[in-house]
């Protein structure tokens, strides 16, 4: 019920960031970035090696590798040519189970990122130990050494084949990089440009909804045809909205993994800067404090939430404050705000009251969800998010 409803706030709160209500857009300040913030681009990686063990090469380059084995009229590689191709992150082996484990780089981008292969067994496991449902030729030992069928390796993004007894594998990795990881702005919005090898799918940016998820937003093409590092590239320009401090924005596209640049805006007037409600709040909530969209604070400083509610609906019985500290928990991840705490607020006589404090030094997203009074026919009631403002706690 709470994932669902999660859910439900995220896409309804993206609705309403995509119609302006978190910034209306500016002008650009003299401090957007200059020049393209990230690349990207595609590395293709082939390696090959006879059935004979004799002649092996990555990228082009001579190696030593293992002899395959020819078993029943198929292919069997021994895993530890995986680890060598440079495509595996990992190959663990457990010899207690018998088993093992095979993690592919995230910037392959495979279709699976994680199997494993059991001795004597016809099936491949996923991660939660489920097997994949289709058989395969059992793996086994050899000298030391586990072997599986060649075949098996493009559940793992790598394409297999056969040619004149010279097996070949093919697989690329899909590369974002980040040319400038993170900037300033004292506007109410970023512009911004990325390139992206042309023959790739267009990327496009995500902005965070604090716990609740993320919004997505595509952007346009100002340039086609640039030639660079022996590619072709095409140049896409995005233009983000913008909250008070610090903004992770996502860039993304499909098979092509995520990276996250952040984008600190400056308030230098906080006067000017209302607190932000969104569509779905416009009719049915005001605000008689906080007074700004952006607050000042410092540690244990009581920061007040009162207004009215603007219509009368039996189901309006309270909200819900959740305050959410930015805090990214590793570069890239999809996780940047963390929820600290959450408490309702009474709503009496169509008002509300209430107030709360923050002892840590950082930044802070405070969202004000509604009551649950969307109808849901399978979950019941349902609520949304109705407003947000930002607090910065300073020592």
């Amino acid at each position: 019920m709470k994932k669902w409803l999660c859910l439900f706030i995220s896409a309804v709160m993206a609705l309403s960031l995509e119609t302006g209500a978190l910034a209306d857009a500016a002008p650009a300040s003299s401090m957007e970035p200059k020049g393209d913030v990230a690349k990207m681009y595609r590395v293709k990686h082939e390696m090959k090696f006879d059935l004979q063990g004799k002649d092996a090469t990555l990228d082009g380059k001579a190696i030593a590798a293992d002899k395959p084995i020819l078993k029943g009229g198929r292919v069997y590689v021994p895993l530890r040519t995986l680890r060598q191709s440079g495509a595996a992150e990992s190959v663990t082996w457990n010899a207690a189970k018998r088993q093992v484990q095979v993690v592919i780089h995230p910037e392959v981008q495979p279709p699976l990122s994680k199997l494993t292969f059991r001795i004597g067994s016809e099936d491949a496991y996923l991660s939660d130990g489920s097997a994949i449902g289709e058989k395969i030729p059992a793996p086994f030992l050899a000298s030391g050494k586990v072997y599986v069928p060649v075949r098996a390796l493009s559940w793992l993004g790598m394409s297999v084949s056969t040619e004149k007894n010279t097996v070949v594998w093919r697989w690329s990795d899909k590369v974002i990089e980040v040319l400038k990881p993170e900037w300033e702005t004292d506007q109410a919005s970023t512009t911004f440009t990325m390139l992206y090898q042309k023959d790739m799918y267009i990327p496009q940016y995500m902005y965070s909804l604090g716990s609740g998820g993320w919004g997505g937003e595509t952007g346009k093409v100002t340039e086609k045809d640039i030639s660079m590092d022996g590619r072709m590239y095409n140049r896409m320009q995005f233009t983000v909205k913008l909250r008070p401090g610090p903004n992770a924005v996502m860039l993304t596209a499909v098979s092509a993994g995520s990276k996250i640049v952040t984008v600190k805006r400056k308030v230098t007037d906080m006067s000017s800067l209302p607190i932000t409600v969104l569509e779905m709040g416009k009719e049915n909530i005001a605000f008689t404090s906080p007074l700004h969209g952006y607050i000042q604070a410092k540690p244990g400083q009581k920061i007040e939430v009162s207004g009215d509610i603007l219509q009368h609906d039996d189901l309006f019985d309270n909200l819900t404050i959740s305050v959410e500290r930015y805090q990214p928990s590793s570069k890239d991840s999809y996780q940047v705000y963390e929820e600290i705490k959450s408490f309702k607020l009474p709503i009496k006589n169509q008002k509300f009251t209430g107030s709360f404090t923050l002892s840590e030094k950082g930044s802070y997203l405070i969202r004000v969800i509604s009551p649950a009074y969307i109808p849901s026919p399978e979950h019941g009631p349902s609520m949304t998010q109705w407003a947000e403002f930002a607090v910065e706690v300073e020592k």
